[in-house]
């Protein structure tokens, strides 16, 4: 009997592990959003993918399933639909809905100038840099390896929100792909969830730089840092440091850039904190 009560123990922390390891977030299919997807399957481990991309999947009882696809920040209205590979294959689709994040307008002087338009040299080191920091975007891991809730990096002050339309100096730029935190060089940055370090370096725009994959596509990054404190290949826990905010790279001031990558496309970091209104 005693023993018999110890497996029922084991099967119940099992159980407990696998409902830690879902993803509980609300439906944001727009622009930088979460489409959050079901479907049945009676396939032990179905494969999802979108524009032949794969996308993270989480298991929530019996045959019914999840599949959780970011949307592009230029992603434009209408019907998309994802493609299930199981013991079968099929389509389910989903429709993307219309999103206007605001404008912001910086002004780079003095020797952060040459963010706005690098010389030949810099143009030639961001050039080496983008497949390095693709391949990394694109990394792809079969094993959820987080706990299932997210945590701030850092406890400072939003600056910057996820999506502004961005220019530097009256030149346009890309939408901003993250979360700016205030906070003095030094502040400490904490990693947000369980996870495996994937890339340390530093980066022409992002300075130096930390990724943390927490698999099946869903990867961090972390950016401006003043110091890394953790290399590539290992594994961090929830709330472990990794590293201090600085000014490196195109940063105006000392702070911490946090961005989400699911299925290689960024979306705003705070839908994964349970804040979907800030969005």
């Amino acid at each position: 009997m005693k023993k018999l009560k110890k497996i029922n123990v084991i099967i119940l922390l099992l159980l407990s592990n696998i409902a830690l390891a879902n993803i509980n977030i609300e439906n944001t299919p727009m622009p930088g959003g979460i489409a959050v997807v079901d479907f049945q399957s009676n396939h032990s481990k179905p494969k999802a993918f979108y524009s032949n991309v794969p996308v993270y999947t989480q298991h929530i009882k019996d045959q019914h399933w999840q599949a959780l696809i970011g949307i592009p920040l230029l992603a434009k209205v209408g019907g998309r639909y994802i493609t299930i590979k199981g013991l079968s294959t099929q389509k389910i689709t989903f429709t993307v809905y219309g999103h206007h994040y605001k404008e912001q307008h910086i002004t780079l002087t003095g020797k952060k100038k040459k963010y706005v338009n690098p010389n030949l040299k810099h143009m030639e080191r961001i050039k080496r840099e983008r497949p390095i920091l693709s391949k990394t975007r694109k990394l792809f891991s079969e094993k959820s390896l987080f706990n299932g809730q997210f945590i701030r990096p850092v406890k400072g002050v939003i600056t910057s929100p996820f999506g502004l339309k961005r220019f530097y100096n009256g030149q346009p730029r890309r939408a901003h792909t993250g979360l700016d935190f205030a906070g003095n060089i030094g502040t400490s940055i904490h990693a947000p969830a369980d996870g495996k370090v994937i890339l340390t370096e530093h980066f022409f725009f992002n300075g130096n730089t930390v990724f943390i994959d927490h698999g099946q596509g869903l990867i961090s990054v972390y950016i401006h840092m003043n110091k890394h404190l953790v290399k590539q290949g290992q594994l961090v826990k929830q709330g472990d440091k990794i590293g201090t905010i600085g000014q490196t790279g195109r940063a105006t001031g000392s702070h911490l850039h946090w961005g989400v990558y699911l299925n290689q496309t960024t979306v705003n970091p705070n839908l994964l904190l349970g804040v979907p209104d800030e969005i």
